[in-house]
Protein backbone atom coordinates (compact mmCIF):
# COMPACT_ATOMS: atom_id res chain seq x y z
CA UNK A 1 0.00 0.00 0.00
CA UNK A 2 1.00 3.62 -0.44
CA UNK A 3 -0.06 6.74 1.31
CA UNK A 4 0.23 10.31 0.16
CA UNK A 5 1.64 12.14 3.15
CA UNK A 6 2.52 15.70 2.18
CA UNK A 7 4.59 18.19 4.13
CA UNK A 8 4.67 16.44 7.49
CA UNK A 9 6.59 13.46 6.10
CA UNK A 10 8.74 15.34 3.54
CA UNK A 11 7.80 12.77 0.89
CA UNK A 12 4.62 12.47 -1.14
CA UNK A 13 4.67 8.69 -1.42
CA UNK A 14 5.07 6.40 1.55
CA UNK A 15 5.55 2.70 0.85
CA UNK A 16 3.70 0.58 3.39
CA UNK A 17 4.08 -3.01 4.50
CA UNK A 18 7.15 -5.21 4.44
CA UNK A 19 9.99 -4.75 3.74
CA UNK A 20 9.56 -0.98 4.11
CA UNK A 21 7.78 -1.29 7.46
CA UNK A 22 8.53 -4.11 9.87
CA UNK A 23 9.31 -5.09 13.44
CA UNK A 24 12.74 -6.52 14.27
CA UNK A 25 14.39 -7.71 17.45
CA UNK A 26 16.68 -4.96 18.71
CA UNK A 27 19.27 -5.07 21.45
CA UNK A 28 16.62 -4.30 24.08
CA UNK A 29 13.56 -5.94 22.55
CA UNK A 30 11.30 -5.47 19.51
CA UNK A 31 11.78 -2.29 17.46
CA UNK A 32 9.61 -0.88 14.68
CA UNK A 33 11.29 0.19 11.46
CA UNK A 34 9.64 2.49 8.92
CA UNK A 35 11.71 3.75 5.99
CA UNK A 36 9.57 6.87 5.61
CA UNK A 37 10.05 7.75 9.29
CA UNK A 38 13.79 7.12 8.99
CA UNK A 39 13.88 9.45 5.98
CA UNK A 40 11.97 12.14 7.89
CA UNK A 41 14.34 11.78 10.85
CA UNK A 42 17.33 12.29 8.56
CA UNK A 43 15.65 15.32 6.96
CA UNK A 44 15.29 16.90 10.41
CA UNK A 45 18.60 15.83 11.91
CA UNK A 46 20.74 16.86 8.92
CA UNK A 47 18.97 20.25 8.60
CA UNK A 48 18.26 19.27 4.99
CA UNK A 49 15.42 21.75 4.45
CA UNK A 50 17.40 24.79 5.60
CA UNK A 51 20.42 23.77 3.52
CA UNK A 52 18.38 23.16 0.37
CA UNK A 53 18.16 26.79 -0.88
CA UNK A 54 21.95 27.04 -0.96
CA UNK A 55 22.21 23.72 -2.77
CA UNK A 56 19.71 24.90 -5.37
CA UNK A 57 21.55 28.19 -5.85
CA UNK A 58 24.73 26.24 -6.64
CA UNK A 59 23.05 24.56 -9.62
CA UNK A 60 20.82 27.36 -10.95
CA UNK A 61 22.44 27.11 -14.37
CA UNK A 62 21.64 23.40 -14.57
CA UNK A 63 17.95 24.01 -13.87
CA UNK A 64 17.38 26.42 -16.76
CA UNK A 65 15.50 23.82 -18.86
CA UNK A 66 12.90 23.92 -16.08
CA UNK A 67 13.06 27.58 -15.07
CA UNK A 68 13.82 29.39 -18.33
CA UNK A 69 12.50 26.99 -20.96
CA UNK A 70 9.37 24.90 -21.20
CA UNK A 71 9.89 22.67 -18.18
CA UNK A 72 8.35 19.22 -18.59
CA UNK A 73 7.14 19.96 -22.12
CA UNK A 74 10.59 21.04 -23.30
CA UNK A 75 12.26 17.86 -22.02
CA UNK A 76 9.41 15.63 -23.16
CA UNK A 77 9.56 17.07 -26.68
CA UNK A 78 13.29 16.43 -27.01
CA UNK A 79 12.86 12.81 -25.99
CA UNK A 80 9.90 12.24 -28.30
CA UNK A 81 11.89 13.62 -31.21
CA UNK A 82 14.66 11.10 -30.56
CA UNK A 83 17.25 13.56 -29.30
CA UNK A 84 19.82 13.03 -26.56
CA UNK A 85 19.67 15.26 -23.51
CA UNK A 86 22.70 17.26 -22.48
CA UNK A 87 23.97 17.34 -18.88
CA UNK A 88 21.75 20.20 -17.70
CA UNK A 89 18.66 18.78 -19.40
CA UNK A 90 19.21 15.41 -17.75
CA UNK A 91 19.87 17.18 -14.44
CA UNK A 92 16.56 19.01 -14.87
CA UNK A 93 14.71 15.82 -15.81
CA UNK A 94 15.77 14.08 -12.61
CA UNK A 95 14.97 17.18 -10.57
CA UNK A 96 11.50 17.37 -12.10
CA UNK A 97 10.90 13.71 -11.27
CA UNK A 98 11.94 13.80 -7.63
CA UNK A 99 10.33 17.20 -7.06
CA UNK A 100 7.06 15.29 -7.54
CA UNK A 101 8.12 13.09 -4.61
CA UNK A 102 10.29 15.30 -2.40
CA UNK A 103 8.17 17.95 -0.65
CA UNK A 104 11.04 20.30 0.32
CA UNK A 105 12.41 20.36 -3.24
CA UNK A 106 8.97 20.96 -4.71
CA UNK A 107 8.23 23.77 -2.26
CA UNK A 108 11.50 25.49 -3.22
CA UNK A 109 10.99 25.12 -6.98
CA UNK A 110 7.20 25.19 -7.43
CA UNK A 111 7.06 28.88 -8.29
CA UNK A 112 10.06 28.63 -10.59
CA UNK A 113 9.36 25.59 -12.76
CA UNK A 114 7.59 26.70 -15.92
CA UNK A 115 4.23 25.10 -16.75
CA UNK A 116 4.10 23.16 -13.48
CA UNK A 117 0.79 21.34 -13.05
CA UNK A 118 -1.11 19.99 -10.04
CA UNK A 119 0.48 17.44 -7.72
CA UNK A 120 -1.35 14.57 -9.40
CA UNK A 121 -0.44 15.65 -12.93
CA UNK A 122 3.14 16.33 -11.85
CA UNK A 123 3.44 12.75 -10.59
CA UNK A 124 2.03 11.38 -13.85
CA UNK A 125 4.43 13.53 -15.86
CA UNK A 126 7.34 12.35 -13.72
CA UNK A 127 6.34 8.75 -14.40
CA UNK A 128 6.09 9.51 -18.12
CA UNK A 129 9.62 10.94 -18.19
CA UNK A 130 10.99 7.86 -16.42
CA UNK A 131 9.18 5.67 -18.96
CA UNK A 132 10.56 7.69 -21.87
CA UNK A 133 14.10 7.34 -20.56
CA UNK A 134 13.60 3.61 -20.01
CA UNK A 135 12.41 3.23 -23.60
CA UNK A 136 15.38 5.27 -24.79
CA UNK A 137 17.70 3.04 -22.78
CA UNK A 138 16.27 -0.08 -24.40
CA UNK A 139 15.95 1.05 -28.01
CA UNK A 140 18.55 3.76 -28.53
CA UNK A 141 20.78 3.82 -25.48
CA UNK A 142 21.53 6.41 -22.84
CA UNK A 143 24.44 8.79 -23.22
CA UNK A 144 27.07 9.35 -20.57
CA UNK A 145 25.93 12.97 -20.29
CA UNK A 146 22.37 11.86 -19.58
CA UNK A 147 23.43 9.38 -16.92
CA UNK A 148 25.82 11.82 -15.25
CA UNK A 149 23.24 14.61 -15.24
CA UNK A 150 20.55 12.48 -13.61
CA UNK A 151 22.96 11.15 -11.00
CA UNK A 152 24.32 14.61 -10.22
CA UNK A 153 20.84 15.96 -9.52
CA UNK A 154 19.98 12.97 -7.35
CA UNK A 155 23.02 13.16 -5.10
CA UNK A 156 23.07 16.97 -4.91
CA UNK A 157 19.39 17.72 -4.30
CA UNK A 158 17.42 14.58 -3.41
CA UNK A 159 19.92 12.78 -1.16
CA UNK A 160 19.47 14.00 2.42
CA UNK A 161 22.67 12.60 3.93
CA UNK A 162 26.19 12.24 2.51
CA UNK A 163 28.88 10.54 4.54
CA UNK A 164 32.47 11.79 4.67
CA UNK A 165 35.49 9.54 4.40
CA UNK A 166 38.96 10.98 4.93
CA UNK A 167 40.41 7.82 3.40
CA UNK A 168 39.94 6.57 -0.14
CA UNK A 169 36.85 4.36 -0.10
CA UNK A 170 35.64 1.65 -2.48
CA UNK A 171 31.97 2.05 -3.42
CA UNK A 172 29.87 -0.85 -4.73
CA UNK A 173 26.74 -0.47 -6.85
CA UNK A 174 24.81 -2.79 -9.16
CA UNK A 175 22.07 -2.21 -11.71
CA UNK A 176 20.25 -5.50 -11.34
CA UNK A 177 17.72 -6.40 -14.00
CA UNK A 178 20.09 -9.01 -15.42
CA UNK A 179 18.83 -12.27 -16.92
CA UNK A 180 21.19 -14.73 -15.20
CA UNK A 181 22.40 -18.13 -16.38
CA UNK A 182 20.05 -20.97 -17.44
CA UNK A 183 19.23 -23.50 -14.72
CA UNK A 184 16.56 -26.17 -15.02
CA UNK A 185 14.42 -24.17 -17.40
CA UNK A 186 14.77 -20.84 -15.58
CA UNK A 187 17.53 -18.34 -14.97
CA UNK A 188 19.85 -18.29 -11.98
CA UNK A 189 21.31 -14.95 -10.87
CA UNK A 190 23.82 -16.65 -8.58
CA UNK A 191 24.14 -15.07 -5.13
CA UNK A 192 24.63 -11.60 -3.60
CA UNK A 193 28.12 -11.10 -4.97
CA UNK A 194 28.61 -7.35 -4.62
CA UNK A 195 27.18 -7.26 -1.09
CA UNK A 196 29.42 -10.09 0.06
CA UNK A 197 32.42 -8.68 -1.82
CA UNK A 198 31.92 -5.39 0.03
CA UNK A 199 32.15 -7.27 3.33
CA UNK A 200 35.29 -9.17 2.31
CA UNK A 201 37.01 -6.09 0.88
CA UNK A 202 36.33 -4.09 4.06
CA UNK A 203 38.76 -6.38 5.89
CA UNK A 204 41.43 -4.47 3.96
CA UNK A 205 40.11 -1.01 3.02
CA UNK A 206 37.11 1.27 3.72
CA UNK A 207 34.03 0.24 1.73
CA UNK A 208 30.64 1.75 0.96
CA UNK A 209 27.70 -0.21 -0.49
CA UNK A 210 24.53 1.54 -1.64
CA UNK A 211 21.55 -0.67 -2.32
CA UNK A 212 17.82 -1.32 -1.95
CA UNK A 213 15.20 -3.93 -1.29
CA UNK A 214 14.31 -6.22 -4.22
CA UNK A 215 11.93 -4.78 -6.76
CA UNK A 216 11.86 -7.33 -9.58
CA UNK A 217 14.21 -9.95 -8.09
CA UNK A 218 14.06 -12.34 -5.12
CA UNK A 219 16.90 -10.84 -3.06
CA UNK A 220 18.70 -7.50 -3.27
CA UNK A 221 21.62 -6.04 -1.35
CA UNK A 222 19.59 -4.55 1.49
CA UNK A 223 17.57 -7.69 2.12
CA UNK A 224 20.74 -9.80 1.92
CA UNK A 225 22.59 -7.88 4.64
CA UNK A 226 19.50 -7.51 6.82
CA UNK A 227 18.98 -11.28 6.69
CA UNK A 228 22.07 -11.46 8.93
CA UNK A 229 20.54 -9.02 11.41
CA UNK A 230 22.15 -5.80 10.15
CA UNK A 231 20.16 -2.57 10.35
CA UNK A 232 19.78 0.15 7.73
CA UNK A 233 17.66 2.66 9.69
CA UNK A 234 20.11 5.35 10.78
CA UNK A 235 18.58 8.62 12.00
CA UNK A 236 21.66 10.86 12.01
CA UNK A 237 24.78 11.51 9.97
CA UNK A 238 26.78 10.71 13.09
CA UNK A 239 25.30 7.20 13.12
CA UNK A 240 26.59 6.48 9.62
CA UNK A 241 29.99 7.96 10.46
CA UNK A 242 30.36 5.87 13.62
CA UNK A 243 29.54 2.61 11.83
CA UNK A 244 32.08 3.42 9.11
CA UNK A 245 34.74 4.38 11.66
CA UNK A 246 34.19 1.29 13.82
CA UNK A 247 33.91 -1.30 11.04
CA UNK A 248 35.54 0.10 7.88
CA UNK A 249 32.18 -0.53 6.17
CA UNK A 250 28.96 1.41 5.65
CA UNK A 251 25.92 0.20 3.71
CA UNK A 252 23.11 2.64 2.94
CA UNK A 253 19.58 2.29 1.61
CA UNK A 254 18.03 4.30 -1.19
CA UNK A 255 14.66 3.96 0.56
CA UNK A 256 15.52 6.16 3.53
CA UNK A 257 18.15 8.53 2.13
CA UNK A 258 16.25 9.94 -0.90
CA UNK A 259 12.79 9.93 -2.49
CA UNK A 260 13.47 9.03 -6.12
CA UNK A 261 13.27 5.27 -5.68
CA UNK A 262 9.82 5.29 -4.12
CA UNK A 263 8.33 5.72 -7.58
CA UNK A 264 9.95 2.66 -9.15
CA UNK A 265 8.99 0.51 -6.17
CA UNK A 266 5.45 1.85 -6.37
CA UNK A 267 5.34 0.84 -10.04
CA UNK A 268 6.82 -2.61 -9.23
CA UNK A 269 8.91 -2.59 -12.38
CA UNK A 270 12.25 -1.56 -13.82
CA UNK A 271 12.66 2.15 -14.49
CA UNK A 272 15.63 4.36 -15.20
CA UNK A 273 16.26 4.29 -11.44
CA UNK A 274 18.27 1.10 -11.92
CA UNK A 275 20.84 3.29 -13.69
CA UNK A 276 20.67 6.26 -11.34
CA UNK A 277 20.71 4.27 -8.10
CA UNK A 278 23.97 2.31 -8.46
CA UNK A 279 25.90 5.54 -9.14
CA UNK A 280 24.19 7.77 -6.57
CA UNK A 281 26.46 6.93 -3.67
CA UNK A 282 25.68 8.55 -0.33
CA UNK A 283 29.25 9.75 0.11
CA UNK A 284 30.27 13.40 0.30
CA UNK A 285 31.38 15.09 -2.91
CA UNK A 286 34.96 15.43 -1.67
CA UNK A 287 35.32 11.80 -0.55
CA UNK A 288 37.57 9.95 -3.00
CA UNK A 289 35.79 6.91 -4.43
CA UNK A 290 37.02 3.79 -6.18
CA UNK A 291 33.76 2.63 -7.76
CA UNK A 292 32.88 -1.00 -8.44
CA UNK A 293 29.73 -0.96 -10.57
CA UNK A 294 27.96 -3.90 -12.20
CA UNK A 295 25.72 -3.20 -15.20
CA UNK A 296 23.26 -5.28 -17.19
CA UNK A 297 23.02 -5.71 -20.96
CA UNK A 298 21.27 -2.40 -21.58
CA UNK A 299 24.34 -0.21 -21.00
CA UNK A 300 27.95 -0.81 -21.98
CA UNK A 301 30.39 -0.48 -19.06
CA UNK A 302 32.34 2.27 -20.80
CA UNK A 303 29.23 4.47 -21.03
CA UNK A 304 29.07 4.35 -17.24
CA UNK A 305 32.82 4.88 -16.87
CA UNK A 306 32.54 8.04 -18.97
CA UNK A 307 29.62 9.18 -16.80
CA UNK A 308 31.77 8.78 -13.68
CA UNK A 309 34.46 10.84 -15.39
CA UNK A 310 31.91 13.61 -16.02
CA UNK A 311 30.73 13.55 -12.41
CA UNK A 312 34.34 13.78 -11.28
CA UNK A 313 35.08 16.66 -13.64
CA UNK A 314 31.92 18.57 -12.69
CA UNK A 315 32.73 18.24 -8.98
CA UNK A 316 29.62 16.33 -7.90
CA UNK A 317 31.59 13.26 -6.83
CA UNK A 318 35.32 12.64 -6.67
CA UNK A 319 36.35 9.43 -8.42
CA UNK A 320 39.83 7.97 -8.50
CA UNK A 321 40.25 4.39 -9.79
CA UNK A 322 37.11 2.48 -10.79
CA UNK A 323 35.81 -0.57 -12.63
CA UNK A 324 32.47 -1.01 -14.40
CA UNK A 325 31.66 -4.49 -15.68
CA UNK A 326 29.22 -7.09 -16.91
CA UNK A 327 29.49 -10.87 -17.12
CA UNK A 328 28.90 -12.75 -20.37
CA UNK A 329 28.00 -16.32 -21.31
CA UNK A 330 30.98 -16.39 -23.68
CA UNK A 331 34.31 -18.19 -23.29
CA UNK A 332 35.96 -15.92 -25.85
CA UNK A 333 35.17 -12.23 -26.25
CA UNK A 334 34.94 -10.75 -29.78
CA UNK A 335 36.65 -7.39 -30.12
CA UNK A 336 33.31 -5.70 -30.84
CA UNK A 337 32.46 -5.95 -27.14
CA UNK A 338 35.18 -3.40 -26.40
CA UNK A 339 33.48 -0.70 -28.49
CA UNK A 340 30.61 0.94 -26.63
CA UNK A 341 29.02 2.41 -29.74
CA UNK A 342 29.04 -0.85 -31.71
CA UNK A 343 27.70 -2.69 -28.67
CA UNK A 344 24.85 -0.22 -28.10
CA UNK A 345 23.49 -0.83 -31.62
CA UNK A 346 23.77 -4.63 -31.52
CA UNK A 347 20.99 -6.81 -30.05
CA UNK A 348 23.16 -9.85 -30.82
CA UNK A 349 26.03 -8.62 -28.65
CA UNK A 350 23.62 -7.72 -25.85
CA UNK A 351 22.07 -11.19 -25.92
CA UNK A 352 25.26 -12.67 -24.44
CA UNK A 353 25.31 -10.51 -21.30
CA UNK A 354 24.12 -12.64 -18.41
CA UNK A 355 24.79 -10.78 -15.15
CA UNK A 356 25.76 -7.41 -13.69
CA UNK A 357 28.71 -9.06 -11.98
CA UNK A 358 32.10 -10.55 -12.78
CA UNK A 359 31.31 -13.70 -14.76
CA UNK A 360 31.88 -17.12 -13.17
CA UNK A 361 34.37 -19.50 -14.79
CA UNK A 362 34.46 -20.53 -17.61
CA UNK A 363 32.89 -17.28 -18.85
CA UNK A 364 34.48 -13.91 -19.55
CA UNK A 365 33.88 -10.39 -18.30
CA UNK A 366 34.07 -7.01 -20.04
CA UNK A 367 35.26 -4.21 -17.75
CA UNK A 368 35.83 -0.50 -18.32
CA UNK A 369 38.36 1.15 -16.02
CA UNK A 370 38.99 4.62 -14.68
CA UNK A 371 42.55 5.55 -13.75
CA UNK A 372 43.10 8.63 -11.59
CA UNK A 373 39.67 9.98 -12.50
CA UNK A 374 39.91 9.39 -16.26
CA UNK A 375 38.26 6.68 -18.34
CA UNK A 376 40.86 4.44 -20.03
CA UNK A 377 38.50 2.23 -21.99
CA UNK A 378 37.34 -1.38 -21.97
CA UNK A 379 39.29 -4.56 -21.26
CA UNK A 380 38.69 -8.31 -21.29
CA UNK A 381 38.84 -10.33 -18.09
CA UNK A 382 39.15 -14.10 -18.44
CA UNK A 383 38.98 -16.68 -15.61
CA UNK A 384 42.73 -17.31 -16.04
CA UNK A 385 43.35 -13.68 -15.09
CA UNK A 386 42.13 -14.47 -11.57
CA UNK A 387 43.36 -18.05 -11.04
CA UNK A 388 45.84 -20.55 -12.44
CA UNK A 389 44.40 -23.42 -14.52
CA UNK A 390 44.91 -25.82 -11.60
CA UNK A 391 43.02 -23.50 -9.27
CA UNK A 392 40.19 -23.05 -11.78
CA UNK A 393 39.77 -26.82 -11.89
CA UNK A 394 38.59 -26.63 -8.28
CA UNK A 395 35.57 -24.49 -9.21
CA UNK A 396 32.42 -26.45 -9.95
CA UNK A 397 30.11 -24.32 -12.12
CA UNK A 398 27.12 -26.41 -11.08
CA UNK A 399 27.71 -25.31 -7.49
CA UNK A 400 27.29 -21.68 -8.56
CA UNK A 401 24.00 -22.23 -10.38
CA UNK A 402 21.55 -21.88 -7.53
CA UNK A 403 17.74 -21.64 -7.60
CA UNK A 404 16.44 -18.11 -8.07
CA UNK A 405 14.64 -18.12 -4.72
CA UNK A 406 15.13 -16.14 -1.52
CA UNK A 407 16.03 -19.26 0.47
CA UNK A 408 18.43 -20.52 -2.19
CA UNK A 409 20.24 -17.20 -2.53
CA UNK A 410 20.58 -16.58 1.22
CA UNK A 411 21.91 -20.11 1.76
CA UNK A 412 24.46 -19.62 -1.02
CA UNK A 413 25.48 -16.27 0.48
CA UNK A 414 26.40 -17.93 3.77
CA UNK A 415 28.26 -20.78 2.07
CA UNK A 416 30.32 -18.31 0.04
CA UNK A 417 31.20 -15.98 2.90
CA UNK A 418 32.13 -18.72 5.36
CA UNK A 419 34.21 -20.86 2.99
CA UNK A 420 31.87 -23.83 3.41
CA UNK A 421 31.53 -24.11 -0.37
CA UNK A 422 34.94 -23.64 -1.99
CA UNK A 423 33.54 -22.96 -5.47
CA UNK A 424 31.32 -20.16 -4.21
CA UNK A 425 34.10 -18.69 -2.07
CA UNK A 426 36.57 -18.74 -4.96
CA UNK A 427 34.02 -17.04 -7.19
CA UNK A 428 33.32 -14.40 -4.53
CA UNK A 429 37.05 -13.76 -4.24
CA UNK A 430 37.19 -12.80 -7.93
CA UNK A 431 35.04 -9.69 -7.42
CA UNK A 432 36.86 -8.84 -4.21
CA UNK A 433 40.18 -9.38 -5.96
CA UNK A 434 39.20 -6.86 -8.60
CA UNK A 435 38.58 -4.36 -5.81
CA UNK A 436 42.01 -5.07 -4.32
CA UNK A 437 43.54 -4.63 -7.78
CA UNK A 438 42.00 -1.14 -7.94
CA UNK A 439 43.52 -0.25 -4.59
CA UNK A 440 46.97 -1.82 -4.80
CA UNK A 441 47.99 -2.28 -8.42
CA UNK A 442 46.07 -0.22 -10.97
CA UNK A 443 48.51 2.70 -10.77
CA UNK A 444 51.50 0.55 -11.70
CA UNK A 445 52.91 1.14 -15.18
CA UNK A 446 52.39 -2.46 -16.27
CA UNK A 447 48.91 -2.92 -14.80
CA UNK A 448 47.37 -2.91 -18.29
CA UNK A 449 48.33 -4.06 -21.76
CA UNK A 450 46.66 -1.37 -23.85
CA UNK A 451 47.30 -3.14 -27.13
CA UNK A 452 45.73 -6.48 -26.21
CA UNK A 453 43.23 -4.80 -23.83
CA UNK A 454 44.14 -7.18 -21.03
CA UNK A 455 44.95 -6.76 -17.33
CA UNK A 456 48.22 -7.90 -15.73
CA UNK A 457 47.34 -11.40 -14.52
CA UNK A 458 50.06 -11.45 -11.87
CA UNK A 459 48.53 -8.47 -10.09
CA UNK A 460 44.96 -9.73 -10.43
CA UNK A 461 45.88 -13.26 -9.29
CA UNK A 462 47.74 -11.88 -6.28
CA UNK A 463 44.74 -9.72 -5.39
CA UNK A 464 42.31 -12.62 -5.78
CA UNK A 465 44.49 -14.89 -3.66
CA UNK A 466 44.51 -12.30 -0.87
CA UNK A 467 40.73 -12.01 -1.07
CA UNK A 468 40.24 -15.78 -0.88
CA UNK A 469 42.56 -16.00 2.11
CA UNK A 470 40.48 -13.40 3.96
CA UNK A 471 37.40 -15.54 3.36
CA UNK A 472 38.90 -18.89 4.29
CA UNK A 473 40.63 -17.64 7.46
CA UNK A 474 37.37 -16.27 8.88
CA UNK A 475 38.18 -12.57 8.61
CA UNK A 476 35.21 -11.92 6.32
CA UNK A 477 32.75 -13.63 8.65
CA UNK A 478 34.21 -11.74 11.61
CA UNK A 479 33.77 -8.50 9.68
CA UNK A 480 30.13 -9.32 8.99
CA UNK A 481 29.47 -10.00 12.67
CA UNK A 482 31.26 -6.78 13.60
CA UNK A 483 29.17 -4.81 11.11
CA UNK A 484 25.87 -6.33 12.26
CA UNK A 485 26.65 -5.47 15.88
CA UNK A 486 27.64 -1.89 15.05
CA UNK A 487 24.48 -1.26 13.04
CA UNK A 488 22.36 -2.58 15.88
CA UNK A 489 24.10 -0.23 18.29
CA UNK A 490 23.84 2.93 16.17
CA UNK A 491 20.54 2.39 14.32
CA UNK A 492 17.21 4.02 15.07
CA UNK A 493 17.10 6.80 17.65
CA UNK A 494 20.00 5.50 19.73
CA UNK A 495 22.15 8.51 18.82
Amino acid sequence: MIEKEGQQSATYIQLRGEPYQKTVMGLNGPENIDDSFTFLSLVKNTDYINKLPQKISEVEHLLEPLTKKGGYYFIDSKLKHGKDLNFSEAFSLATFVFSALNYPVRSQLANRINNLSSDETHLLQATALLSSMSAKEGFHGLSSEEIAGMVAATIHLDTVVRIKSDKEITAFGGMGGDRGYPLNGENSKLFSLSTLAAIVLSTKTPVHKHHSYPNTSKVAGQSAIEAYGARSDFYTLDSFQKVLKDTNLIMTSCHNTRTLHTLSHLLKGETINHVIGPLSFTMSAESSLNAMVGVNEKIHPEIISRALEILNRQGFQKYNNSAVYFGTDLKNIPVEYLNAEIYTDSPELKSHIAIDEVAPPPYCTVAAFMLNGANIGSFILEPEDFYTPDELALIDLASLEIPNSREGILTANHQALTGKDLSKSMYLAMTTGLGIFLKDHINKEDAFDYESRRVNINYLRTSTSEALQNIMNGQALNKLEEYVKATQIYSGNKL
